[in-house]
């Protein structure tokens, strides 16, 4: 994998595939999440779990990263061509990208390419990888958010620094971590604590998306603690681009 990836990039092999986010009330697509997928010509179909760890410890998980945000950007073009909804698609992006001063104006650059706006495009970060180095992740988050991402915290709760992250990097999103939902979620301690959590990231302005969710139950219980937005399996999994959209024209059919 490691000495095919320039050729993988340059023939298109790495694309984004999109789950959508959804407002648990309606059904109604809010937003999506582009998540790499790897088409290799040997052995088929990859998920990232088995190649984004060794591009992230030699570094080419920045080529990655970009090679997905400009497939996402040049198929957000796509869909506005085409006159189909346009919703914020969120992006992920290593830790390594924030100790980069060059970062923000690399997706102002892509992003201005196809003449997408930037508050349709959202910049995702794991709580852990801030927590390498939270002063780089703060001054790229806030640069991002001056030039009008939007930006969120991915996996949120998964550590051990939560509340005082949300204290100081302000992000526009809360993505709550799957396993409140998967592992703790009927047990009332964990309501206790995710609700506090809702209630805390919505009175500070933020929006709150809970991953993970798999069954009525879950979102149910989710609805009732005042999370209103949600991401998982039970309304949708990780598309094609091609699926993804025919899901978007159903909003307007």
């Amino acid at each position: 994998l490691n000495g095919r990836l320039e050729t993988a990039l340059k023939d298109g092999e790495l694309v984004p595939w999109f789950q959508a986010k959804v407002d648990m009330r309606t059904g109604a697509i809010i937003g999506s999440e582009a998540l790499v997928r790897w088409n290799h010509p040997v052995h088929g179909l990859l998920m990232p779990g088995s190649f984004i760890p060794l591009f992230e410890r030699n570094g080419l998980v920045v080529d990655i990263d970009m090679h997905i945000f400009e497939q996402v950007c040049m198929t957000m073009q796509s869909w506005r061509l085409r006159n189909l909804p346009l919703r914020t698609v969120s992006c992920n992006f290593s830790r390594l990208h924030f100790d980069r001063p060059e970062f923000p104006r690399q997706l102002v650059e892509i992003a201005g390419r196809y003449a997408i706006p930037h508050d349709l495009l959202e910049v995702e970060i794991t709580e852990s990888a801030i927590m390498k180095n939270p002063e780089a992740a703060w001054l790229r988050l806030i640069q991002l958010k001056q030039f009008g991402f939007k930006t969120a915290i991915d996996d949120f709760g998964s550590g051990y620094s939560s509340l005082g992250l949300v204290q100081m990097l302000n992000a526009d999103v809360i993505k709550i971590d799957r396993s409140f939902v998967q592992r703790d979620l009927p047990g009332q301690r964990a309501q206790i604590v995710l609700g506090s959590i809702i209630r805390l990231a919505l009175e500070l302005e933020m929006a709150v998306i809970c991953e993970g969710v798999e069954t009525a139950e879950q979102a149910a219980i989710l609805m009732r603690l005042g999370c209103f937005k949600a991401q998982g399996f039970y309304y949708a999994t990780p598309e094609p681009e091609n699926e993804f959209e025919a899901r978007l024209a159903m909003q307007i059919s």
